[in-house]
């Protein structure tokens, strides 16, 4: 299981549920703060149509994480009958765990313990009040700014903040594997020579290669979280320097950390491939981790690139959501 990116994942819910408004709030929490609210963005068959009063969801959405475990569930989907859509045209509704049925498809070779299933809805009702636009919601000053009026977060656009919830988990399941390899070299004689396979010189630099390369990681997550904080208590939206830096680093982040542990689970022979060896299980998850589109390699290192080369920086994909009106 992967428990860091489950407690991420719902973490990153919780403070989209702050941006709501205070209404919505108050309901959600009205039996205390300790909830877990799943998100789907993974619009499949899932439709959302404007109706009198509301929204009428259907279909499927995927990648539930922690559906197992949660009191609230909310998709995101694009309402193509919407008289006057955003833009982005993109909604995100609200419901109780209850509405939903889910389909157990989490079979996977990775990040088991998020329990990320199929939700199905049929025929759900929801009220204007709980669905929300994205630039609403993500944008500077969303309904939910009453409830924590100092918080810098409601006075900044959200989404390059919300998305840097992937990036803990990548670094701790490395330093996971990290650990876990240190201490069984520590005590391993291998099968054929009988000789102490921590006093072999190519485990040591190998080993080194890979502390070294988890150094870097973590010194470019002080960096991407030091940025976002400045610019959040400067009360500003990230420049497109910053924003398109940010993406490059998480992207080279996740390199760094599945580069030091692949070149570890490399060496480890017959013992890494057992269900036992904590080192597959986070190696596992660390590569289904690394695979998320927010750390895609090829997607951020070109932007940066065209960047730098001012080249159609305008098509540049950025986490710039358009801002909300402040209200009077």
């Amino acid at each position: 299981m992967c428990i860091r990116d489950r407690v991420s994942v719902v973490g990153g819910t919780i403070g989209i549920v702050s941006r709501l408004s205070t209404p919505i709030q108050d309901e959600i929490f009205k039996d205390g703060v300790r909830k877990i609210i799943t998100t789907a963005s993974a619009q499949t068959t899932g439709t959302i149509v404007k109706e009198k009063g509301g929204y009428r969801l259907n279909g499927l959405w995927r990648f539930g994480s922690g559906i197992d475990h949660a009191d609230w569930v909310m998709v995101t989907a694009a309402c193509e009958n919407h008289p006057d859509p955003p833009e982005p045209n993109v909604f995100r509704a609200t419901v109780p765990r209850s509405a939903v049925e889910v389909d157990d498809t989490w079979q996977v070779a990775g990040m088991r313990g998020t329990g990320s299933k199929d939700l199905r809805f049929e025929n759900v009702f929801v009220e204007d009040d709980w669905v929300v636009t994205s630039p609403q919601c993500f944008g500077m000053h969303p309904p939910g700014a009453e409830v924590n009026p100092e918080a810098y977060l409601f006075d900044v656009p959200f989404m390059p903040y919300f998305t840097n919830w992937m990036i803990g988990p990548l670094l701790g399941c490395a330093e996971g594997a990290f650990d876990a390899y240190v201490a069984a070299t520590k005590k391993k004689v291998g099968a054929m020579t009988r000789i102490t396979v921590a006093d072999q010189p190519t485990v040591q630099e190998r080993l080194s290669e890979s502390s070294a390369e988890l150094d870097c990681a973590r010194m470019m997550f002080d960096n991407i979280t030091t940025t976002l904080d400045n610019a959040g208590h400067e009360r500003r939206a990230l420049t497109p320097d910053e924003n398109v830096m940010i993406n490059r680093n998480r992207a080279y982040l996740a390199r760094l950390c599945t580069s030091s542990i692949y070149r570890l689970v490399r060496v480890m022979g017959a013992t890494g491939i057992f269900d036992t060896n904590p080192v597959q299980r986070h190696w596992r998850d660390l590569s289904v981790m690394a695979s998320q589109v927010g750390v895609n390699w090829d997607q951020n290192m070109m932007a940066y690139g065209r960047y730098l080369l001012g080249l159609d920086f305008e098509k540049v994909k950025t986490d710039h959501v358009p801002s909300a009106k402040k209200p009077a």
